[in-house]
């Protein structure tokens, strides 16, 4: 046993050293998650409990000046979801491979080409949703302009590819997002996201601006959006959001914090028939928003159509060395009519609490755990039950 372990050390340290004399970086991250899942509105059925897996290895390759690549491999499971212990499931992805050139033609110019993350602004519209099991990846590509007043990246991606004649069905992105270096207590950024359905009369354009800034120990922001293009050929798009946050942070050695601020997001009443209004937040981290139970992921289906209004006020404190606690209280509104079985109109989704610790065990490992309470309103009594739910998850994060 001695000598097999003096084996594979030798192995690990050739294997590395190898590596780094090739300029090759290697990453990892191993985060298991235990989930108590009783979100069903339904005080009847018991909880779901499960745990989930996702495991990463990235290389980071720099050959020569000015050129890098990165490769990252995933597997995303579900303990217990193989047939057996002794068979596996193909679950394997690449996650992302790409490669960067900078200074293109010695301009400045940036040009990322491959399978990438894409995160822009505060991922209220485009994020690589870290949260989830398997997370966003884009097949496309970046050319970023870099001046001393005005960075911009131009991205394209395509989405999905039928390869049918015509290029029928496919669905692709383009957009541009800017970073303007006006102030350094202020981050503005203006962007434009364009999406197309080939062969379809889908197309829809988001304009926007995202500024964030600080004064003090007050931070705020905000974002507004507006959204245009068509559905169809006999309806236009004509929908938009804003979200307006504030945080104050005091002078303390357990930094305590709290915020207060709103999300809106406009929703259709079905009134005018030439116009669509119902705001969609394309590819954003939504987890990150509208509450951790997650029953605002996919918008505008989660919210009937009728748009959102999220009031939610949030506090935060250390009141150790490397433990941070949060609370965050939301309360989800529609912002046009539904109609209850009754005749009755409400806007009323319900409220949410939740509940977050972090741990930071040392410089790799990080540990955290929740505990979410929602409780519903006229809309999701009628659509989803009547109970109240919950829901609590433990989870490790490992960087290596």
């Amino acid at each position: 046993m001695k000598n097999k372990s003096i084996v594979i050390g030798l192995f690990l340290l050739s294997f590395n050293t190898f590596f780094a004399q090739k300029g090759i970086d290697i990453s990892a991250q191993i985060r298991p998650r235990y989930q108590i899942d009783n979100k069903d509105f339904n005080s009847n059925i018991s909880s779901i409990n499960y745990s989930e897996l996702r495991t990463r290895i990235g290389f980071s390759f720099a050959p020569i000046e000015d050129i890098t690549g990165f490769v990252q491999l995933q597997d995303s499971r579900i303990y217990g979801t193989e047939p057996s212990t002794l068979t596996g499931i193909d679950n394997i992805d690449l996650h992302q491979a790409y490669f960067n050139i900078n200074k293109l033609f010695s301009l400045p110019l940036n040009l990322k080409l491959g399978r990438m993350e894409l995160s822009y602004g505060p991922q209220r519209l485009i994020g690589a949703v870290g949260w989830h099991n398997v997370g966003r990846s884009f097949d496309g590509g970046i050319l970023q302009l870099t001046t001393e007043r005005l960075d911009i990246d131009l991205f394209s991606a395509q989405t999905n590819e039928n390869f049918e004649p015509g290029d029928t069905n496919d669905f692709s992105i383009i957009g541009a997002y800017g970073n303007m270096k006006i102030s350094d207590k202020y981050k503005i950024q203006p962007f434009v996201i364009g999406e197309m359905l080939t062969g379809n009369d889908l197309s829809r354009y988001t304009l926007g601006l995202y500024i964030n800034g600080k004064v003090g120990n007050l931070s705020h922001e905000i974002e507004g959006a507006y959204q245009l293009g068509s559905i169809s050929k006999d309806i236009d798009i004509a929908a938009f959001m804003f979200a307006l946050n504030f945080n104050y942070t005091f002078n303390n050695p357990v930094k305590p914090a709290i915020g207060i601020g709103v999300d809106y997001l406009s929703g259709d009443d079905g009134k005018d028939s030439d116009k669509y209004k119902v705001f969609n937040t394309l590819y954003a981290t939504n987890h990150k928003y509208y509450g951790f139970m997650d029953y605002f992921i996919n918008i505008p289906n989660h919210t009937y159509n009728l748009g959102l209004m999220d009031i939610h006020v949030k506090a935060e404190l250390s009141p150790l060395n490397k433990l941070t606690t949060a609370l965050a209280f939301h309360i989800f509104n529609s912002n046009s009519d539904f109609t209850l079985e009754n005749g009755k109109f409400s806007t009323s989704f319900g409220s949410e609490i939740d509940f977050t610790i972090n741990y930071n065990y040392n410089s790799a490992v990080k540990f955290q755990g929740g505990f979410s309470f929602f409780t519903p309103g006229d809309i999701f009594k009628q659509t989803k039950g009547e109970d109240t739910s919950t829901w609590a998850y433990l989870m490790a994060v490992v960087n290596l």
